[in-house]
């Protein structure tokens, strides 16, 4: 019979000392999580976390189980969505200047001669440009 897991999972519970299937009661896996029962107790309801239970209306946790949840909330945490598409993002000049290989004052001679986008002001003495605009004269220059 296969187990429940795989091998990855195996050597991640090998370097924190947890035993796969070792059983944990309801406290402690709240512990091991770090989350309060209620937190726990909802995660279970939602089925976002494995559990087993077992006679007399208790539940536990397998290592295992323990384990795929703490993966996959940090692999949901890990790609957080960007708040404002990137295309319409406001870029400052080190990045400009990057994207585009020009130094400063080139960068500062072909807005002026009006062959790049026009600058964007954020507040006093603070300026950007719009990063689609920045994309679209590379993209023009080729």
């Amino acid at each position: 019979m296969e187990p429940p897991f795989d091998n990855n999972l195996a050597s991640i519970a090998d370097s924190l000392g947890i035993g796969l299937y070792q059983r944990f009661s309801l406290t402690e896996a709240s512990l091991f999580l770090r989350c309060p029962l209620s937190a726990l107790k909802k995660l279970q309801s939602q089925k976002k976390i494995g559990y087993i239970a077992v006679p007399g209306g208790e539940v536990h946790f397998f290592g295992y189980q323990l384990l795929e949840y703490l993966l996959t909330s940090i692999e949901d945490q890990s790609s957080p969505q960007p708040q404002i598409p990137t295309e319409d993002r406001i870029v400052r000049i080190k990045e400009v200047q990057s994207l585009t290989g020009l130094s400063r004052t080139s960068l500062w001679r072909e807005e002026r001669a009006g062959r790049l986008p026009s600058r964007v002001a954020l507040c006093s003495g603070s300026v950007g440009w719009r990063l689609s605009d920045i994309q679209e004269w590379i993209r023009s220059r080729k």
